[in-house]
């Protein structure tokens, strides 16, 4: 009888430390997700080529979001964040006006934001779900249709690893499936309390 007490409070401990971060699918921890932090590598690529960024992203499920830049040494430093209401952009390189305000706020951004994935992902009629091999690892891929008729931005997947649940690489596609943006994450944090403060700008 003791070692059957003994044998349950172990499994009922077991069992506890394993829901604390346990989500039946990928889908369920995006969808529970309220922000996150993570390094990102984006390329755009054009016909002119490809430019690259080295960038660091947070993200609130309310829309805000902060992205600064660290590569290339031109744009160290800068930051571009939305509050809720207005873009600002921070370019410390500028002796004058470092700071400007915007009206939001350019797809080619918004779109590179997880949370732009997840609303795009739930309106889609036709989404897809996948796994593949990305660098050795088991994922899962989920796929979105983009809302309003941009032929540079028509579709979407996202790479999710199996194992850790953490999102490892978005690509935004053109109408004829050409790759244009590819955001790749590392580092990545879910639920990173943020702030307000976190989404104003200091000099």
């Amino acid at each position: 009888m003791k070692r059957l007490i003994l044998f349950l409070f172990i499994l009922m401990m077991t069992g506890c430390g394993r829901a604390e971060n346990s989500y039946p699918t990928i889908q369920d921890k995006l969808m529970a997700m309220e922000s996150y932090s993570t390094d990102c590598k984006l390329t755009y690529i054009s016909n002119k080529g490809e430019t690259l960024y080295e960038t660091r992203q947070v993200a609130a499920q309310d829309g805000r979001y902060r992205i600064e830049t660290d590569k290339p040494d031109e744009y160290k430093n800068n930051v571009i964040m939305y509050d809720g209401e207005m873009v600002w952009q921070y370019n410390p390189n500028l002796k004058e006006n470092k700071i400007s305000v915007n009206p939001p706020d350019k797809a080619s951004r918004r779109e590179i934001i997880l949370f732009s994935f997840l609303e795009n992902y739930v309106k889609s009629k036709d989404v897809g779900v996948e796994t593949a091999n990305l660098d050795e690892s088991r994922c899962t891929v989920l796929e979105a249709k983009l809302a309003g008729g941009n032929e540079l931005l028509a579709t979407e997947k996202l790479w999710v690893d199996n194992e850790s649940q953490d999102p490892l690489k978005l690509v935004i596609y053109d109408d004829e499936n050409n790759e244009r943006i590819v955001a790749e994450f590392s580092n990545f944090v879910y639920n990173c309390n943020l702030k307000d403060e976190d989404f104003k700008i200091l000099e």
